[in-house]
């Protein structure tokens, strides 16, 4: 592709320079300043989080709703910032024991999450073009918490 020179704007070929730009991209995106997500645990003891981003925010709470009215301990956060990432979200994923990632895809953010931080994020996915709904995430939520 065209990209610009380094201090002129004008179209350089350049390998280093096209090197040199990317790199600067990069870091322009990386200081962008990020909330934190916040996570709703209401008593704080839920060993596992539903971590959600898009269009699935629906969806997931409903369901978290529905199994914490059963007696469920979970905690959920939504992600409303993907690059970057919120500054704290390695140590909310470290907190739990198991985090659930529905996602209306092959499990992209997943897989980001799990080279990035370590973590065995447990993947539901759904390549259909439609929803979920919030019985099935409530199930699938249950089948987790009672996996231990």
């Amino acid at each position: 592709g065209i990209e610009k020179a380094d201090g002129t704007g004008n179209i350089s070929y350049d390998p280093d320079n096209h090197d040199r730009m990317v790199r600067l991209r990069a870091a322009k995106v990386a200081g962008i300043d990020v909330p934190d997500v916040a996570v709703d645990d209401p008593d704080g003891d839920a060993r596992v989080l539903v971590l959600g981003w898009g269009s699935t925010y629906g969806a997931i709470a409903a369901g978290v709703r529905r199994v914490r009215a059963a007696g469920g301990k979970v905690a959920q956060a939504h992600l409303r910032h993907l690059n970057p990432l919120p500054a704290n979200i390695g140590e909310v994923l470290k907190h739990y024991d198991k985090v659930l990632l529905p996602e209306i895809n092959l499990g992209q953010l997943a897989l980001l999450l799990r080279a990035r931080f370590l973590v065995d994020v447990i993947s539901y996915n759904r390549v259909r073009g439609l929803p979920f709904k919030a019985e099935e995430l409530a199930g699938v939520i249950q089948d987790v918490i009672d996996s231990d």
